[in-house]
């Protein structure tokens, strides 16, 4: 089999590989694989002006699992984006997002023969906020998430080394998710980090630091609240690195709290336009209250509750939200997908 990644910046180990090509997005020889080969990959919907071929076979591991904000056609109109919640994101165009969803939903149920599926309630969700038949949705779990039920020490630390991190130094790491529905936007960071970190050296001892990762989405940050020793990792290309890196993780309404349930490490969500983002942006399909980790509205909420970390009730509520959401992850999915795509290879 030949190989070809669209990547921007593609590691050397990648590159080194002799049946494996790298291209640019939207490049020349992008387009040219993108409509010649026999399997597409891709962990969002594909572009919608790239027609699919008739023998091919489209997969979409999509880039979140669980059920938290709404996407898709399930978005809320989102009329209230014109008077967006200054104190958190600033933004200088508002699109209809109602009809942008149900435009990439169209073109998308076109093109996509597989759609994976992380849990029994993820499928339910999807159904609904995408235009896929049911039978498209296979329920095998997050390819990406099967490194969490190995030993992923060394991969933590290939985090470190590349981050800087010295290896006696205990991780905090925040990974929020974007406002609206509009790519130009800037994310004042409300976490105050140095309380945050007091309370993790307070409650578990040693010495800390802070690691953020901005969403893709969002294009800028307000760097104001940024202290110096503060390590960005927005550009870190792989989530999953990072969590693996993690003692101890922090987000908000991000599908990434999916991924990082399955550590079974402390984690905390922190929410300070809980109201807003619930009934006035992309609002929930999973009530806050059952979501896997604890919430808080303050800085001084989300020290209390890193303070007050218990590690029984932690892993109770985690396998209590597994188990309602009806949890697909056994560490098994990306050779399930191989066998998928060696079966349609073959045909």
């Amino acid at each position: 089999m030949q190989y070809v990644w669209c990547l921007q910046n593609p590691p050397e180990s990648l590159r080194a590989k002799p049946n494996v090509k790298i291209v640019s997005y939207n490049s020349m020889r992008y387009f040219y694989y993108q409509m010649t080969s026999k399997i597409i990959v891709a962990n969002i919907p594909s572009p919608c002006y790239v027609p699919k071929r008739k023998n091919q076979f489209m997969i979409d591991t999509w880039h979140g699992g669980g059920a938290y904000k709404r996407c898709g056609i399930a978005t809320p109109k989102q009329a209230s984006l014109s008077n967006l919640s200054k104190s958190i994101i600033q933004t200088t165009e508002v699109s209809d997002n109602a009809k942008w969803e149900l435009y990439k939903a169209y073109y998308n149920a076109l093109d996509t023969n597989l759609f994976l599926t992380s849990c029994k309630r993820h499928t339910e969700v999807m159904f609904e906020s995408q235009l896929l038949p049911r039978e498209a949705y296979i329920e095998i779990g997050t390819p990406r998430n099967d490194v969490f039920f190995t030993d992923y020490k060394a991969v933590g630390e290939k985090a470190r080394r590349r981050l800087g991190i010295d290896t006696d130094k205990k991780v905090v790491f925040f990974a929020p998710t974007y406002r609206g529905s509009v790519k130009n936007q800037k994310y004042v960071m409300n976490l105050d980090i140095q309380m945050c970190l007091n309370a993790a050296k307070g409650r578990w001892g040693g010495d800390w630091v802070f690691v953020f990762r901005m969403h893709v989405l969002s294009n800028a940050l307000d760097k104001e609240k940024i202290p110096e020793n503060a390590v960005n990792a927005s550009k870190y290309d792989e989530m999953q690195e990072l969590l693996c890196m993690a003692d101890v993780f922090i987000t908000d309404y991000s599908s990434s709290q999916w991924d990082f349930a399955l550590t079974g490490k402390p984690a905390f969500l922190f929410t300070p336009d809980l109201e807003y983002y619930q009934n006035e942006d992309r609002g929930f399909y999973t009530p806050i209250d059952d979501w896997a980790f604890p919430y808080a509205k303050t800085n001084e909420d989300l020290a209390d509750l890193i303070r007050n970390y218990d590690e029984k009730r932690h892993l109770q509520k985690v396998q209590r939200h597994l188990d309602l959401l009806g949890s697909c992850e056994r560490g098994n999915a990306t050779e399930k997908v191989c066998e998928i795509i060696i079966r349609h290879m073959a045909s």
